[in-house]
């Protein structure tokens, strides 16, 4: 897979690094063992993570797995001491390099997309920076370590949702209507062709294929939509209003039950309401976009939805359940789709509890002109 890549890259710059890649997976191949990675607890993070461990296990190479939240130098001083063997930091590493010292006994990795501080000799870094590609765009982590993977793996194409997952979840669809570009595009294109995911433009909706369409528009905050966005009541009323009926035998429909003619209506009636409340057109149109679907996925399932999935991902991820978000990214479900699932509703409880405090005289303020700093104390864990 990665000879496709390098055939759709138009950039050298890119094709440098992905070359790059490639020759790191032989060095990866011959370090001593046991391999200790330390990855990032969000969607990129994990995502990355789980390649990573992929083409370990492959190599059939021994590893272990932490997950943290941020670097900081009493751990890397503690962690680099103790350890020996090879190391590998995943969406992390390159903004804390004068931390990080390789040592005799101890060969060090570092994946990351970040803007690295300062550089280390005797470290392998993969960073999209060193090589004049911008990484805050084109490539997440959860893209490198992918094609660490493909570079040992012909059949590694199953896995390229993992790297449209990372991206995803790090809001890297910047480019036209939401797309993906650069390397995270090449990837995304060479999984479209072999039928691993599946690309439209539409509504941009959050669960609009998993959840009742009145919550997919509550839920919907990118963009807010004026009236409805937190209000699944006012949604109802909305849908009526605009003659599309929100239930059908007893049941809510979802937007998938919707027919073309009834799709068409909301998508008009949605941009006629956003222009009502002063949105420019531009900006009202945010709310089309390309939607990424894994087309391994059943269609009513959260799943399917790539950006669902990175969701559901970093929610586990930053409530400590980092073994669920490695076993749904590894393909487990059942039990462990549900207990996802379990995760994700607490996360969204915090999310509303952080949004009541956030209106509330409870807690501290600051405000200027660029942000408002808001002080939870104890009221939230403080990774959500």
């Amino acid at each position: 897979m990665i000879d496709d890549v390098l055939s759709i890259l138009q950039k050298s710059e890119q094709k440098q690094l992905v070359e790059k890649i490639r020759d790191i997976v032989s060095l990866i191949e011959n370090s001593p063992p046991p391999f200790f990675l330390i990855s990032h607890y969000d969607a990129d993070g994990l995502s990355a993570a789980t390649s990573a461990m992929l083409l370990l296990e492959r190599l059939k190479i021994p590893y272990h797995l932490t997950v943290v939240e941020q670097l900081t130098p009493e751990f890397l001083r503690t962690t680099l001491k103790e350890k020996s063997g090879s190391m590998m930091f995943l969406d992390l590493g390159s903004g804390m390099l004068e931390y990080i010292k390789s040592k005799e006994n101890l060969q060090i990795f570092i994946v990351d997309h970040h803007l690295p501080q300062g550089s280390q000799e005797n470290i392998i870094e993969v960073n999209p920076h060193r090589y004049g590609v911008d990484g805050s765009l084109e490539v997440s982590s959860s893209s490198l370590s992918f094609l660490m993977l493909a570079a040992a793996d012909k059949e590694a194409v199953e896995k390229a949702h993992l790297a449209i997952i990372g991206a995803l979840g790090d809001r890297q669809d910047q480019g036209e209507r939401f797309s993906l570009t650069g390397i995270n595009e090449a990837i995304a294109k060479i999984a479209e062709e072999r039928g691993i995911i599946e690309t439209k433009i539409g509504l941009r909706l959050f669960g609009a294929h998993t959840r009742p369409l009145t919550k997919a528009l509550a839920l919907t905050m990118d963009p807010p939509l004026p009236t409805l966005t937190g209000k699944e009541d006012v949604c109802l009323k909305f849908l009526n209003l605009i003659g599309i009926n929100p239930v059908k035998n007893g049941t809510l429909r979802k937007y998938s039950d919707l027919s073309l003619e009834e799709k068409k209506v909301l998508a008009t009636e949605l941009l006629k309401l956003m222009i009502a409340h002063d949105y420019p057109v531009n900006e009202a149109e945010r709310i089309f976009g390309t939607m990424y679907f894994y087309a391994k996925e059943p269609p009513q399932t959260p799943l399917r939805d790539l950006r669902e999935f990175a969701y559901l991902v970093n929610a586990c991820g930053r409530l400590d359940y980092h073994g669920t978000a490695i076993g749904l990214l590894r393909g487990y479900r059942g039990k462990i789709l549900a207990r996802a699932l379990s995760h994700v509703r607490e996360y969204r409880t915090l999310l509303s509890k952080a949004l009541s405090l956030a209106r509330s005289d409870k807690i501290k303020k600051e405000e200027n002109n660029i942000y408002i700093y808001i002080d939870f104390e104890d009221e939230l864990p403080p990774k959500a």
